[in-house]
């Protein structure tokens, strides 16, 4: 997956976001981290590169992207630019009792994003 750098043209890519627990009110009951890269998203799918290998995110979206490449499908159809790999964070926060519990979060951190 491409990095959100200004040089891909506004192609999907991984644009990196800090997430500040304070900053949305959280810093109450999460520990640790503070916070945390969690990344996004965003960019276009254009058709042509419905053909480029690694390109899509599931077998549905190649093969959609195949009639899109040869213009048979609806104006309406679209690839997004979505995560495509997703990593696990850890955390140490109170839970409803006010124990302190140690977890590790799946699917916290955008690691590659795809159409």
């Amino acid at each position: 997956g491409l990095e959100c750098d200004g040089t891909n043209g506004g192609l999907c890519c991984r644009q990196q976001f800090y997430i500040d627990f304070r900053l949305i009110g959280w810093n109450d009951w999460i520990i640790a981290p503070a916070g945390y890269y969690g990344n996004y998203c965003e960019g276009s799918c254009p058709a042509y590169l419905a053909g480029v290998p690694g390109s899509a995110s599931s077998f549905h979206t190649a093969v959609v992207n195949q009639y899109r490449m040869r213009g048979m499908s609806p104006g309406s159809v679209n690839s997004c630019c979505i995560p495509t790999k997703l990593s696990t964070m850890s955390m140490l926060y109170f839970d409803d009792e006010y124990n302190i519990v140690k977890r590790d979060v799946p699917n916290m951190i955008v690691e590659e994003c795809g159409c």
